[in-house]
């Protein structure tokens, strides 16, 4: 499997697996979780080998690989005056706030793909053009 940064959704302290001869692993975000962050860790959750069962594994859980959008600076360089104060206000709410808002134009927090769209659909609404709305785009694992 590539290399291909830790992924999103396991930042801070997620569950791992380091369980041997698992048949689900290669798809698993947990297993993944652990390849990429079990040298580094010395203690956390971990899946319990009572979990694995011949039909499946309890804790398991798909790693699914997503574009994620990374920093907006340039958001609102051909929005116009009298549009910006509604647009601005929309776009925080789609960021879940001022603090998601900051970190996300920033580069700080990854603008996720359902967030991308809710933004590209509001900039077509007022009649802005949608391409380069975002500084660049990163595949991670969620």
């Amino acid at each position: 499997m590539e290399n291909k940064h830790i992924p999103v959704g396991l930042s801070g302290h997620p569950t791992v697996c380091f369980l041997e001869g698992c048949p689900w692993a290669s798809k698993c975000i947990r297993r993944l979780a652990y390849e990429r962050l079990g040298k580094e860790r010395h203690y956390g959750n971990a899946v319990h080998p009572s979990s694995l069962r011949e039909d499946g594994c309890d804790m398991f859980s798909e790693a699914r690989l997503k574009r994620f959008a990374k920093g907006a600076t340039h958001l609102y360089d051909e929005v116009r005056m009298k549009h910006y104060t509604s647009i601005r206000h929309q776009v925080v709410r789609i960021l879940h706030g001022r603090d998601g808002y900051y970190r996300s134009i920033s580069g700080k927090r990854l603008i996720t793909e359902s967030e991308q769209q809710q933004i590209l659909r509001l900039f077509a609404s007022y009649g802005y053009p949608v391409s380069d709305l975002f500084d660049e785009y990163v595949e991670q694992y969620e």
